[in-house]
């Protein structure tokens, strides 16, 4: 949606560029929690105790990054960047609501379970 809209309002092209910026930092973030996910996972089903956390720290220097590669380096739009660094957790936290919602199920249920 960004592109497209930069492509019929150009005169914006600092806020879809200051969008499209954050919301492929968004990605990378959410990509980095989700191998962090998977490797906190793989060692606590190993039976070791794993060594670090979520990475906090290196998912908010992404986010800088982006913040900083848009603002200074391409001069796009502050507050449209942290509007997209805020789109991936956004979409993620809204579709898993929604897909609750349509199952109709309960947190405790079993996945997979046939009734």
């Amino acid at each position: 949606m960004g592109c497209l809209g930069w492509a019929i309002l150009p005169a914006y092209k600092t806020v879809f560029g200051g969008f499209l910026i954050g919301a492929i930092g968004s990605l990378l973030v959410a990509w980095h929690l989700a191998w962090k996910t998977v490797r906190i996972g793989e060692a606590a089903s190993g039976g070791r105790r794993p060594r670090s956390g979520f990475g906090f720290l290196s998912r908010a220097a992404l986010a800088l990054l982006a913040a900083f590669v848009s603002v200074r380096l391409l001069e796009f739009n502050l507050p449209a960047t942290v509007a997209g660094l805020i789109a991936a957790p956004l979409a993620t936290l809204l579709l898993g609501i929604l897909s609750r919602r349509r199952q109709g199920g309960h947190a405790t249920d079993e996945r997979g379970e046939k009734h």
